[in-house]
C-alpha cells in the first residue's frame, strides 16, 4: 500500500492557489484526508460543493487501461453537447493525445494531483484560460478503478458555444503539471 503526504497536496494549493471557483472543490478535498491517507469517496458529498456540481465529472480510472466518465455535471455536459457518462475518455480523445492522456489519469489515480490550463473563446472571440485539476481518492478495495474527481473553472454562459462540443476537450491542456503525494 502506498502511502502519501497531505502536507504535498496543502502546499501544492498555498504555493500556487487555485482559481477562485475551485477554491471550495479543493478545500473540501483537503478537508477528507484522514491524517496522510487519501480521501475516501463515499466521504465525498456533493451538496458540500453544490455551487461547483455543474463544473465537476468524476472519472473510473484504471491506470494504463481504461478512463471511464461516471458522471459529469451540467455546465460540462452542455459545454461538451452530450453527455459522456459511461463512455471510454480516451476514445473521445484524439489519436495523438490517446497515450499522454491515459498517461496523466493513471498518474492522478496512483496519488498525484494534475492541475491544467485549457484555452477556451468569449463569446467575443477574445481567449480564456481555464484552470482545470484533477484530484485523487482512495483506491477502493473492491474494484481496479480507481475515482478521480475532475474540476475545470469553465462556464458555458462565458464561451462561444461554437467552438465546442467533443473538438473543444478531446485534446490535452496546453499546460500540465503533476505533484506526486507519495511519501
Amino acid at each position: 500500500m502506498m502511502s502519501f503526504d497531505k502536507q504535498i497536496a496543502i502546499r501544492c494549493f498555498e504555493e500556487n492557489a487555485p482559481s477562485i471557483d475551485a477554491e471550495p472543490v479543493v478545500g473540501y478535498w483537503l478537508s477528507l484526508w484522514r491524517g496522510d491517507a487519501l480521501p475516501l469517496r463515499a466521504d465525498f458529498k456533493p451538496k458540500a460543493v453544490v455551487k461547483a456540481l455543474p463544473s465537476i465529472a468524476m472519472f473510473d480510472v484504471v491506470p494504463d487501461r481504461s478512463v471511464h466518465c461516471r458522471l459529469m455535471g451540467s455546465g460540462l455536459t452542455q459545454g461538451l453537447g452530450q453527455d459522456p457518462k459511461g463512455k471510454d475518455w480516451i476514445a473521445l480523445t484524439r489519436q495523438e493525445d490517446r497515450a499522454p492522456r491515459l498517461q496523466r489519469w493513471s498518474d492522478v489515480a496512483r496519488g498525484a494531483i494534475g492541475r491544467g490550463l485549457r484555452t477556451g473563446y468569449r463569446a467575443s472571440g477574445a481567449k480564456q484560460l481555464s484552470e482545470e485539476l484533477m484530484l485523487p481518492f482512495a483506491p477502493a478495495e473492491t474494484s481496479d478503478a480507481h475515482q478521480v474527481l475532475y474540476h475545470i473553472s469553465w462556464k458555458q454562459t462565458a464561451y462561444d458555444p461554437t467552438r465546442g462540443g467533443v473538438d473543444a476537450v478531446n485534446s490535452l491542456a496546453e499546460e500540465f503539471r503533476l505533484f506526486d503525494l507519495g511519501k
